[in-house]
């Protein structure tokens, strides 16, 4: 499984990260880093908002490699030291496979044919079938001779 980061920042004392200041709200915003590498964030309906490059964010955005992210106008947010290293799955050495030698018994030169036998659920099926079609057999005849 890989590593996740979610993180919310805020002036409340119950967030990860805590910034005391009256233009941070109480709960600001949210991060979540994914395994991947990706870092996702929102901003939870602050009053002074978050800004990234300039923009004030409206909803959540991806963020990239450079992305400046500023919290209620004057708080520089270093998002990125949340930033999950992207996992890399380490496959195991191949295994050696060797071939089974498996011992050939040569052909019986008197034994050509081969037979198969039939399996006895399809017996049944076909004794079924054959009933059910002579008793509509039966009722369609006695149909024809009352009529």
């Amino acid at each position: 499984m890989s590593k996740r980061v979610h993180i919310r920042v805020g002036s409340n004392s119950s967030n990860q990260v805590v910034i005391k200041d009256a233009a941070i709200a109480e709960v600001h915003l949210e991060l979540f880093a994914d395994g991947e590498g990706n870092v996702f964030i929102t901003d939870l309906g602050s009053d002074q908002g978050t800004a990234i490059n300039g923009k004030r964010l409206k909803g959540y955005a991806l963020l990239t490699t450079g992305d400046e992210v500023v919290l209620g106008g004057k708080f520089r947010f270093n998002w990125e030291k949340y930033r999950v290293k992207k996992s890399v799955a380490v496959e195991p050495p191949p295994k050696k496979v060797e071939p089974i030698q498996q011992e050939r018994t040569p052909p019986n030169p008197q034994h050509k044919r081969t037979t198969v036998e039939r399996p006895a659920k399809m017996e049944v099926t076909n004794q079924s079938l054959l009933l059910i079609f002579g008793g509509i057999f039966l009722i369609l005849l006695l149909m024809y001779a009352i009529n």
